[in-house]
C-alpha cells in the first residue's frame, strides 16, 4: 500500500466519529461483572460450598453408626460404651493362652 493511499485512509478515519453507546450501557456492563466470578483460584467458602453434601452425607453416616452401635449395646445387656469395653477387656485379658 502507498503511503498517499496510508495517509488518506488515516485523514478519513479521523474525520468520523466514533460510535456512540446505549444509554444504559455502562450498568449493563457493572452488572454482567457482578454477576460472574473473578478469575482465579475459589476461596475457601466455595470450595466448602461445594463440599458441603459430601460431608453432611459423611456427618448423617456417623451419626447412623453410633446409634446402630448403641442399639447393639442396648440389645446385648450392657449398659453404656464404658460397661462393654470393660467386660470385652476382661474376657480378652482372662483367656487361658493369654494374648
Amino acid at each position: 500500500m502507498s503511503e498517499k493511499k496510508l495517509k488518506q485512509l488515516l485523514a478519513a478515519a479521523r474525520q468520523v466519529t466514533g460510535p456512540v453507546p446505549s444509554a444504559g450501557f455502562a450498568d449493563g456492563v457493572v452488572r454482567a461483572l457482578r454477576q460472574e466470578p473473578p478469575p482465579g483460584e475459589p476461596s475457601l467458602f466455595d470450595e466448602l460450598n461445594a463440599l458441603f453434601p459430601r460431608l453432611a452425607l459423611a456427618a448423617l453416616g456417623v451419626m447412623a453408626l453410633g446409634v446402630a452401635a448403641n442399639l447393639a449395646l442396648g440389645a446385648s445387656e450392657l449398659t453404656d460404651w464404658g460397661d462393654g469395653m470393660a467386660q470385652i477387656s476382661t474376657q480378652w485379658l482372662l483367656l487361658p493362652g493369654g494374648l
